[in-house]
């Protein structure tokens, strides 16, 4: 029995409940929307077959096809060809520059797209990983044991999964005296951060009234700026374990 064939009745049931002066429009309606009645002007069910030259055909190659315009079905078989192509390509690639890198795991195509697997052991890992593949806070998805993110590398979309992030994030913040979670990073505002410039950054209590965003200056510079736009612009931030002695700022303006 058709599968669909229950389904159609309920939606039939449902639809003839109500009143109508054209039952049979409505009821048609209501199949149109359920997905159970077939576009003639749609390739729903739509078969390609492989040609001789590596294209596609709606029928089988038996014999030589003459030259003709590609149906728009051809057309986007052809693309999808490309674009799997291309997702190797850039695996490839990528194995290549980060195969060695003591997180990488593995990696796969999956069609169009590449497939990573990382082992997490540190913060800075993972933040690595996150700018290599462009992964942002918004295309993470935390699990128990790792973190999912989404990104893209040379035009190709790369899924991530990277294992033990959570549990690098947690011995991190148990280790801060003053931690701050930021993008997946914890930071240790007891500790200067020095910024990818050289810069060392101090922060003195002060958080951005509106979302609690801690505030740091430069030694005793009076401007402050948010941890989210030092992150931002001259990034990353390393925690400095040796003894410094910051310039007590004075107070000024906030970024």
């Amino acid at each position: 029995m058709n599968k669909n064939f229950p389904h159609a009745v309920r939606v039939i049931r449902e639809a003839m409940a109500g009143v109508s002066n054209d039952p049979a429009a409505v009821i048609a309606q209501a199949l149109m929307e359920a997905r159970l009645l077939v576009d003639p002007e749609r390739s729903y069910g739509a078969v390609l077959h492989r040609t001789a030259a590596g294209g596609w055909s709606r029928e089988p190659q038996r014999q030589p096809l003459p030259k003709r315009e590609l149906t728009d079905l051809e057309q986007q078989a052809l693309a999808w060809d490309q674009s799997c192509e291309r997702a190797k390509l850039v695996a490839a690639t990528i194995e290549q520059d980060a195969g060695q890198h003591p997180a990488f795991k593995e990696i796969r195509t999956d069609g169009d797209q590449i497939l990573v697997s990382l082992q997490i052991t540190g913060q800075a890992q993972w933040a690595e990983w996150r700018r290599y593949f462009g992964i942002t806070p918004g295309s993470e998805r935390p699990l128990s044991h790792a973190v999912g993110g989404e990104g893209y590398r040379d035009g190709v979309h790369v899924s991530v999964m990277a294992y033990d992030v959570p549990q690098v994030q947690a011995r991190a913040a148990q280790s801060a005296k003053r931690p701050f979670l930021l993008d997946g990073i914890v930071y240790d505002l007891a500790l200067p951060q020095r910024d990818s410039h050289g810069d060392v950054w101090y922060f003195q209590g002060d958080q951005r009234p509106s979302d609690g965003m801690p505030l740091l200056s430069i030694d005793g510079r009076p401007e402050r700026c948010s941890l989210g736009n030092i992150v931002d612009n001259v990034g990353p931030l390393t925690a400095v374990t040796t003894p410094v002695t910051p310039v007590a700022a004075k107070g000024g303006e906030t970024a």
